[in-house]
């Protein structure tokens, strides 16, 4: 397959600027969609919004493949898996753009934290849809614990979810496998990853720790219940028959604290 024309939206986002990054890598042309319309990594930007629906039908113009990597700064408010993916969806479907794929979380389907219950819904929404969709389902990011860990500092403290296990994985290997998908598709309907090992919280806290010479003491943080139970099951781990990526948490931390 050549030439084709790939969307990303959330495109200037953690994962969705690494992705559109890989895309180039392959060679192919990709605008990056976002409320925005930064370009990113020399790729041109687009501006839109999913939730009113503003500009959807020019960043999709002439787009062969829509990328889905939006995310939400504040967890309270999850519209964009919701209204935002029916709103790209029924854009996509007008405009005649045949394929989607999809970042979601391993095991959202099995929670009941709000979140991952509406990543789940998304998951959905796109494979009811008329697009032929497939959704690559990543572990938690090595960045995820940090975001605690950086918050807490100024207090001392360095929370971890008590009696959790994470299999936290480099989110460039997210990303290159959310453009292999989009340029050459699998035909799989779900494609999970994850990182090479499987830790409990502590360790991560542990690590960071001595990577970034952090004082504080590490302590069980108050997290909601729902998420608590999520990670305690072990329902974000990898399941049988993930890609497990190669970069661990320590290798990923020097290559990004130095």
């Amino acid at each position: 397959m050549g030439g084709m024309r790939i969307a990303v939206f959330g495109g200037t986002g953690n994962a969705g600027a690494r992705i559109v990054a890989q895309v180039q890598r392959h060679g192919h042309e990709v605008v990056a969609v976002s409320r925005s319309g930064s370009d990113v990594h020399g790729a041109p930007g687009a501006k839109a919004d999913l939730l009113s629906g503003d500009g959807l039908h020019a960043a999709l113009d002439d787009v062969d493949v829509l990328v889905d990597a939006t995310n939400t700064a504040n967890p309270l408010d999850t519209r964009i898996f919701t209204l935002g993916a029916q709103h790209l969806i029924a854009a996509a479907e007008h405009v005649g753009v045949e394929r989607a794929v999809v970042l979601s979380i391993v095991g959202a389907e099995h929670s009941t934290f709000p979140y991952h219950q509406r990543k789940a819904d998304q998951e959905r929404r796109y494979l009811s849809s008329r697009l032929d969709a497939s959704v690559v389902r990543a572990t938690q990011f090595h960045d995820f614990p940090i975001t605690f860990f950086e918050q807490a500092r100024p207090l001392g403290v360095i929370p971890v979810f008590l009696g959790a296990r994470f299999q936290t994985v480099d989110p460039d290997e997210v990303a290159e496998l959310v453009a292999q998908e989009a340029v050459e598709p699998s035909g799989k309907r779900f494609t999970e990853i994850g990182g090479p090992r499987v830790r409990v919280s502590r360790d991560l806290a542990k690590a960071w720790q001595q990577a970034t010479h952090a004082r504080g003491l590490i302590v069980n943080g108050p997290f909601p219940p729902s998420l608590l139970t999520f990670f305690r099951e072990g329902r974000n781990l990898l399941g049988e028959g993930g890609q497990v990526g190669s970069v661990s948490f320590e290798d990923w931390l020097s290559r990004t604290m130095r």
